[in-house]
């Protein structure tokens, strides 16, 4: 398939019509559970399907499958305020990054040059207010070129686990599934392995109560996945910039102090404590560093009690061997001794390569493409001459 492909939008469901058959031959090479922190509660499996090398660039094949929602059936359309919790605020381009660990780089979303920060993907506003329960909608994001020799990276959407060591396919090839694809299965329950109990948030006057839900390790992260529930009414997380939410000692000049850069891990008595990993970011303004960590300013639902926030907070790698750490909350409360567990390892989800022809879409700023069906795999890639046109951004870990 070489011919040029438009952007349609995705093709409406009506009542009497059944969803679109998942697709076995997609291939998934990591996959992760979330729930969203607006209020609707929707639960929904993100998954990454291909970091592709493409002449100019490399492109990130992802997508979102809703799974449940409260008084949601399958076919039912999610409601449009729906927020996946990746728009970054203030920025045209989603929190979406390839992270080389081992050479400190982190990769940025291409974004317009002179108009904005617009990136070449499609985008992340538009996608959430298209989607429908049991419905996978695909979706792609266009990258700076990758080192030649760079055979993985991470790739990290704020919300979510990183994806580990997701394999980077040649020009022209694709990893194939290495077993009969299903993202509309229902989620795995999220484990609990310590919890405060509830107390008062100075900043707001709210009550909450922090759950550590595990501590993953990789070679090249350390993730803290933590859940943030309210106890009672309030005016939620918009301004948490204040342990134990936020960073107790942010930089000088930061990109975003509201997020979930609280937690820290210790080693020990006597022992420096960890802090959550910072980069630069250009776009934001020179100096200014920012927590790879989720962005707490969407949490601002967090106004009802029983409502919830899955965050993610990422760390540099603990050294190998490491079976237990103790995690701190400054202010609040430290656990001792939790259990750390390794991240999936996405080499080991991706069968192939194999030599693919895809078709071509062309951006358009007056025409965003919403994405596309699991039966379009695979999905065209943006048009070559594109990739000139828009900026790339290559930030440094500094932490």
């Amino acid at each position: 398939m070489t011919e040029q492909t438009t952007a349609p939008p995705i093709h409406p469901v009506t009542p009497d019509e059944t969803l679109p058959s998942p697709n076995p031959d997609l291939p998934v090479v990591g996959e992760a559970i979330w729930t969203s922190a607006d209020g609707l509660d929707v639960t929904m499996r993100l998954a990454v399907h291909a970091v592709r090398r493409v002449a100019g660039g490399t492109v990130l094949d992802w997508s979102v499958t809703p799974l449940h929602g409260s008084g949601l059936r399958p076919k039912d359309p999610l409601p449009t305020t729906l927020d996946l919790g990746l728009t970054r605020q203030g920025e045209g381009y989603p929190d979406i990054l390839l992270v080389d660990a081992a050479r400190e780089r982190v990769y940025r979303p291409l974004t317009r040059k002179g108009w904005g920060s617009l990136c070449l993907c499609t985008p992340v506003t538009l996608a959430q207010r298209s989607l429908r329960m049991d419905y996978t909608t695909l979706l792609q994001v266009a990258f700076p070129a990758l080192p030649n020799d760079l055979e993985n990276v991470d790739v990290q959407l704020a919300t979510v686990l990183p994806f580990s060591r997701v394999p980077v396919t040649p020009l022209g090839m694709l990893p194939l599934a290495s077993y009969p694809t299903d993202l509309t299965r229902p989620a795995e329950p999220t484990p609990v392995i310590a919890s405060t109990k509830p107390f008062s948030y100075r900043s707001t006057g709210q009550r909450y109560l922090v759950m550590v839900n595990a501590v993953y390790t990789s070679s090249s992260f350390t993730s803290i996945a933590w859940t943030i529930l309210a106890v009672e009414p309030g005016r939620g997380l918009q301004a948490a910039s204040t342990p134990p939410f936020a960073d107790a000692a942010p930089p000088r000049r930061a990109y975003n102090q509201i997020s979930a850069a609280g937690p820290q891990i210790k080693f020990g008595v006597g022992r420096p404590v960890w802090r959550a990993r910072l980069v630069t970011t250009k776009l934001a303004g020179l100096g200014a560093l920012e927590c790879l960590c989720t962005d707490l300013r969407f949490g601002a639902a967090l106004r009802q009690t029983g409502q919830q926030m899955r965050v993610m907070t990422n760390l540099r790698p603990v050294p190998a061997g490491t079976s237990r750490v103790d995690i701190v909350f400054p202010g609040l409360a430290t656990f001792t001794d939790l259990a750390v567990t390794s991240a999936p390892d996405s080499t080991f989800r991706s069968a192939g390569p194999a030599v693919r022809e895809a078709g071509f879409w062309t951006y358009r700023t007056d025409q965003p493409h919403p994405g596309w069906q699991p039966r379009d795999w695979p999905t065209p890639l943006p048009r070559s001459y594109q990739f000139r046109t828009f900026r790339a951004t290559v930030d440094t870990i500094v932490r």
